[in-house]
């Protein structure tokens, strides 16, 4: 008898082990947001995007965001690691590489990400979008 109680709890536990074990596996799967958006131009808010530079060539970036918040923005021939948020449409992102932070706000709408390095309203701002 107690044997077969001590078989029937150790197969409940490692069902439930192998559960858990499944979820924290996919649990970002299907994070908003999570993806691969490439660069599509940028601009200075001041110029507007009429005055915009094509993401090609040395130009050329990118943004990776996975699940858990962590991600990778690719641009100038390098890569930086943040972290980011997403709120509805409002987005969010932090960069920081040798002790520099860079804060970026912006918008997730229809598959299109615009984010500002900076205040959107300085002319000054860089405005990246990604398709």
């Amino acid at each position: 008898m107690k044997k077969s109680i001590l078989r029937v709890l150790a197969v409940t536990l490692l069902a439930a082990m192998l559960l858990m074990g499944l979820a924290a596996c996919g649990g970002g799967a299907n994070t908003p947001g999570a993806g691969k958006y490439e660069g599509d131009y940028g601009y200075f808010v001041g110029d507007g995007p009429e005055v915009s530079t094509p993401s090609e060539g040395d130009d050329a970036f990118s943004l990776e965001l996975k699940s858990g918040g962590k991600g990778t923005f690719t641009r100038d021939g390098a890569s930086f690691d943040v972290t980011w948020k997403l709120d509805g449409e409002n987005f969010s992102m932090t960069e920081t590489f040798l002790g520099i932070t860079n804060e970026y706000t912006g918008t997730l709408k229809d598959g299109k990400l615009t984010i500002f390095l900076g205040d959107p309203e300085d002319i000054w701002t860089y405005v990246y979008v990604f398709k």
